[in-house]
């Protein structure tokens, strides 16, 4: 792995013809810390995020990973800030928090306990390593029922397991563009279908 952050955008046609593809990459170039590569999947044969991301991954070949939903936008000091927050903690995951119209998850600033892990989001930035020993699937079951919920929950087991830290930055450095038509990585959902 070389050293740096790819940023990792998983996409579906509508947010492209939409303009929220080109307001996220837009976010991307004007970061304070540019990645050293972006990368970006454009689901057209409507697979769902869970496909999306493990080809994304597939990409990557920097030591940082950082994620961007279409949807989302970052601001320009974001992956300073987590880079920072990783340099100074030994993290291998960290996590701020968005501005949006609500907040469905409620946990801006209560600190991450991976061997008791709550949602996160999947904006985050996450060492490649581990990311591919985790690796993504569809969505299904469980208590959020989506792909990045058991991504999540795979990086916390094994930060449990081996003592390792995943770290909230109690920061609001993204904005969540919550809309109506979200496909919460459903391929036949929201704007998705």
């Amino acid at each position: 792995m070389r050293s740096g952050i790819t940023a990792a955008i998983a996409c579906h046609p509508a947010r492209m013809e939409s303009g929220m593809l080109t307001r996220a990459f837009t976010s991307v170039a004007a970061q304070t810390l540019q990645p050293a590569a972006v990368v970006v999947v454009n689901d057209l044969e409507r697979r769902g995020a869970g496909t999306s991301r493990r080809l994304l991954l597939d990409m990557v070949d920097t030591e940082w990973l950082a994620w961007l939903d279409s949807d989302d936008e970052w601001k320009p000091e974001h992956l300073e800030r987590l880079h920072q927050v990783a340099a100074d903690t030994g993290a291998v995951f960290v996590y701020s928090w968005f501005e949006a119209r609500s907040d469905p998850l409620g946990h801006f600033g209560k600190p991450f306990n991976p061997c008791q892990p709550h949602h996160t989001t999947i904006t985050h930035l996450v060492r490649t390593d581990i990311a591919r020993e985790v690796g993504f699937y569809d969505n299904d079951e469980g208590p959020y029922a989506n792909e990045d919920w058991k991504f999540i929950t795979g990086v916390a087991r094994i930060a449990c397991e081996r003592e390792l830290r995943m770290i909230h930055l109690a920061e609001r450095t993204w904005t969540w563009h919550m809309g109506a038509q979200n496909s919460s990585g459903q391929p036949g959902q929201g704007d998705a279908t």
